[in-house]
């Protein structure tokens, strides 16, 4: 389409380019954006010429201000969305709407209810390579309201009081026991050793220590995640929901209109844990049990026959219980030529190739808070973790040990023990911000093994934290248990 000058200038402050095939859109408002890739579907027109159809139905000049210049093209993005989006569901052309906002102030604990989430992105203010201040912590009116609210206070300050008070001398200690090499910058060195002192002290924060969160969100994504806040039971998410609901307003007024609390979501909540307490009967407390670490609780016994099969099904024109029957019948040497030829390009920027999610694992762990942090973020494979608590014990890092903290610390844990058992039994929600990131937890993750490969690569790595490095490694040495001939071709650090 031959442009006009006026058309040209109109255009070239929204799209990147006027002639190529490729370009981006940028500086439109997001339902605007939603709406013009929502009707790729049903126009033959280009992006272009539905974008300059838009931003010219009112009938404006090129120079008009931002909120006249697309005023109109947004009344029309609102009625679409109204119809369409909110009216008949159809949620799939709000993905093209995102926002990047900025969370601050809010508990770790809520970070992760935020980051639980699968289709966004996060980047939260880190407890390795920062230092977090006293008095910086979550105070659930329920519980502040409550006869534990001077112990809560007490608790937790005396928790930050730890963490603060020993902090540079953990970090004197780490330098003194890793002296700079001659060949490292200084800045570096010092990044190094205060990332080390992080790592140790970070045991000691709270669950309600408040954090930082960048998070992108397209419409739908942030509707899903703001009605999963609104249903939650803990204040602070339904609170932080409704801000995030009256900020995305300001941007996605017809599209968020659709982010209510869910009956279902609260209702099924509460159900689920009167049933879990009431039908499944609880160990003694008193009973001895060796609590593992990783665990393969299932898993497809014939995955490594299925994964040849999807590798060479690609290739073939016959159905996949053919393919696979022939390939039960191979011999040992052929299979694993099959994967040799699979891997042995890959490099560490490389993804495996898609192939690999055909063969599922569920696999349970049991690991401290600030690991599972870190675990957490692996979105793509399915979650369900159980509520923190201080039921399974806690870590010490070997830093403090060596240091000659740990039975100082193992006493404060004693008592932060304690009062979540107070709180426990009144709120067991709200106890949870009292659970310091040394405590552990169990979460059952259920897999594929492409997202498996990735998390033992990335997490067994050196530059990883000791924690969840170990946890990373314990999931491929369970796997070479069960599936030797696929582990075999696993990047895995185990030093």
């Amino acid at each position: 389409m031959h442009y006009s000058k006026e058309d040209v200038e109109i255009l070239s402050r929204h799209v990147s380019n006027l002639d190529r095939q490729v370009y981006v859109v940028h500086n439109v408002p997001p339902e605007v954006v939603s709406t013009l890739f929502a009707y790729v579907s049903r126009s033959p027109e280009s992006f272009r010429d539905n974008l300059l159809k838009l931003i010219k139905s009112g009938d404006i000049k090129a120079g008009a201000g931002k909120v006249d210049y697309f005023r109109k093209a947004s009344e029309i993005a609102s009625g679409f969305h109204k119809k369409w989006v909110v009216g008949f569901g159809h949620f799939s052309v709000a993905e093209h709407a995102v926002l990047n906002i900025a969370i601050e102030d809010v508990s770790i604990l809520l970070s992760k209810i935020i980051e639980d989430n699968r289709l966004a992105s996060y980047t939260e203010k880190s407890t390795r390579y920062q230092v977090f201040d006293r008095n910086r912590y979550y105070k659930p009116k329920r519980i502040m309201k409550s006869k534990f609210a001077n112990d809560y206070e007490e608790t937790l300050n005396k928790l930050f009081d730890f963490y603060n008070g020993y902090f540079n001398e953990m970090l004197d200690f780490i330098k003194g026991k890793n002296p700079k090499p001659k060949e490292m910058q200084e800045s570096f060195y010092e990044m190094k050793c205060k990332s080390k002192a992080c790592d140790a002290m970070r045991y000691t924060l709270p669950a309600a220590t408040l954090t930082n969160i960048g998070a992108t969100f397209n419409a739908r994504s942030l509707v899903h995640a703001i009605r999963k806040m609104l249903s939650n039971p803990l204040e602070e998410a339904q609170h932080i929901g409704m801000l995030l609901k009256e900020e995305a307003g300001k941007f996605l007024p017809t599209i968020i209109k659709a982010a209510e609390k869910s009956e279902y979501i609260e209702k099924t909540e509460h159900a689920m844990r009167e049933l879990a307490l009431r039908i499944i009967e609880k160990g003694s407390e008193n009973e001895k049990k060796k609590e593992f670490d990783v665990k393969f609780v299932d898993y497809d016994a014939s995955a490594e026959d299925k994964l040849v099969a999807a590798m060479l099904y690609r290739h073939l024109h016959e159905p996949f219980e053919k393919v696979l029957a022939k390939v039960k019948k191979l011999s040992r040497d052929k299979k694993v030529k099959v994967f040799e030829e699979f891997f042995k390009k890959l490099t560490n920027k490389d993804a495996p190739l898609r192939e690999l999610e055909h063969a599922y694992y569920k696999v349970e762990i049991l690991v401290d808070y600030g690991a599972y942090r870190d675990l957490q973020r692996h979105r793509m494979c399915t979650q369900t973790s159980q509520l923190l608590s201080t039921k399974h014990g806690f870590s010490i890092p070997e830093e403090m040990k060596e240091f000659g903290i740990a039975n100082e610390f193992s006493e404060l844990m004693k008592e932060a023990k304690e009062l979540y058992e107070k709180l426990a039994e009144e709120m067991p929600y709200e106890a949870q911000y009292c659970v310091p990131l040394a405590y552990k937890k169990r979460v059952l993750y259920t897999l594929n093994a492409r997202e498996l490969y990735h998390i033992i690569r990335l997490r067994t790595g050196k530059a990883g934290h000791k924690s969840y490095r170990r946890i990373a490694q314990k999931m491929y040495l369970e796997l070479k248990k069960i599936h030797p001939l696929l582990a075999k071709y696993f990047s895995a650090d185990l030093s």
